[in-house]
């Protein structure tokens, strides 16, 4: 269940979750996000398999460890992979296993395509300059990048992504009362417009794009 390449999986899924984002975006008409996405038409993020397994303090989730990171400088994608195999695991996911590479993968394109056009998103000292703690920063970037992941999977005719999108959003509902900060990617099901008008207002104004994901 573990053993293909990795390597090669992820570098052909990269390009289709690109090629879905950008009809995912067409409703985002914002000026400076399609002068962006003109510019880096063809661009790929380089993707690093790690084999550490690093833990998050405090996690307030269903699991403690990281399962990739969009990198700033260089705008680098790393999947760590010893920690989805155990994602897999505990979520007895392990023949599901290319589809949570997958939906892990289409968060952190998300992530680094955000970064390159709002680093201000994804500043370490969020408060006071963009007007949000860094806890609240978390809760607005990780509803956005982790509701693509989910649209990506459902878009996909394969029912091992349909499986696992089903069971990331069992999770936002499990673990919102906890405050989980992918848990307010809830939001956007009920309302897909709200997704849009959150991600202007990440870059314009984060207090208040905080009180309409709050709303």
């Amino acid at each position: 269940m573990f053993t293909y390449n990795v390597d090669s999986f992820l570098e052909k899924e990269l390009v289709q979750i690109r090629e879905f984002f950008y009809d995912f975006m067409a409703g985002f008409t914002d000026k400076s996000f399609c002068k962006m996405l003109r510019e880096r038409k063809e661009w790929l993020p380089p993707v690093y398999i790690s084999d550490e397994v690093i833990v998050i303090p405090k996690g307030n989730g269903p699991f403690d460890k990281q399962l990739g990171k969009s990198i700033k400088k260089g705008y680098s994608v790393f999947i760590y992979h010893e920690a989805v195999k155990e994602y897999c695991c505990i979520f007895h996911l392990e023949n599901e296993y290319e589809s949570v590479l997958s939906m892990v993968l289409a968060h952190e394109f998300f992530h680094s395509l955000h970064r390159i056009w709002d680093e201000r998103a994804f500043l370490q000292d969020a408060s006071p300059r963009t007007g949000i703690s860094m806890e609240r920063k978390h809760q607005l970037t990780e509803s956005v990048a982790d509701y693509f992941a989910y649209s990506w999977l459902e878009s996909n005719a394969d029912g091992d992504y349909e499986m696992v999108a089903q069971h990331r959003k069992s999770l936002w509902q499990e673990y919102a009362s906890a405050n989980w900060p992918y848990s307010s990617a809830l939001v956007y099901l009920s309302d897909h417009k709200k997704f849009f008008e959150i991600l202007a207002l990440l870059k314009s104004n984060p207090a208040m794009a905080y009180r309409k994901l709050s709303s």
